[in-house]
């Protein structure tokens, strides 16, 4: 599932919480959060779409910008390449 950062962070932010009180309610690195919202990375697995959906109240359709996905993380970056893998 590719995420759209700017939808990812208005759908967080209509239910006030901060970047890092979405983290922890994934059991995740704030990082990881701040990456999706910069469209630093895009892909995550399908399980975390749903829970990100379910955390923030919305359909998985409302985190994506389809039919007009942004691009995919640049594989070439070593830093990105572990959390993409982890999804």
């Amino acid at each position: 599932m590719k995420v759209d950062g700017a939808n990812l962070a208005a759908a967080r932010e209509r239910v006030f919480m901060s970047q890092e009180e979405l983290a922890e309610a994934l059991g995740m690195n704030p990082y990881v959060i701040i990456g999706l919202e910069t469209a630093e990375r895009t892909e995550i697995r399908d399980n975390l779409g749903k829970d990100l959906a379910e955390i923030l109240f919305v359909g998985r359709a409302e985190l994506t910008s389809y039919p007009d996905p942004p691009q995919p993380v640049d594989e070439s970056r070593p830093d990105l390449e572990d959390d993409a893998e982890e999804g």
